[in-house]
């Protein structure tokens, strides 16, 4: 999903509970948007650039031509079910991090929604462990699956 439509969203979000919370609201977009830097991560790691807007772009230009499937296998590490889990047991702690876990899970079900609907499953890569354990038994299968000598 396009950063513009998680912003609006979030904004959205943060009006509702801006009655609540006050200026707080902004660690929604924590959560909301910039939880996406995961994205830019992954760009850096597998391209070795750290032009920002040619990340951005890249990510953009496979959404306007329908290439979201080769996103599947990336590791978003910022959305997996562990972090989701990490931030859930500390928003108990920190009523901060409590804003960014709700912006989190607004985000992730906005991701959710729009990944099944063009692709037909639910997340790229739900979990670090199994993104880990997955990608060692690719390795040991070596080219077209037969193992390495």
């Amino acid at each position: 999903m396009k950063s513009l439509r998680h912003f609006l969203l979030s904004l959205i979000l943060a009006l509702i509970f801006y009655p609540i919370f006050n200026w707080k609201v902004l660690f929604i977009f924590v959560g909301g948007v910039l939880i996406d830097i995961d994205h830019y991560l992954w760009y850096l790691y597998k391209y070795k650039k750290f032009n920002v807007f040619h990340a951005y772009k890249f990510y953009i230009d496979k959404i306007n031509e329908k290439r979201e499937h080769e996103n599947i296998g990336i590791l978003l590490i910022l959305h997996t079910i562990e972090f989701l889990l990490l931030i859930g047991i500390l928003s108990f702690y920190s009523e901060t991090i409590l804003l960014i876990a709700i912006g989190l899970v607004f985000h992730y079900i906005l991701d959710l929604t729009y990944i099944h609907s063009v692709l037909g499953r639910l997340i790229a890569n739900p979990s670090i462990i199994l993104w880990i354990i997955k990608n060692k038994n690719q390795r040991k299968q070596g080219f077209l699956g037969f193992k390495n000598l």
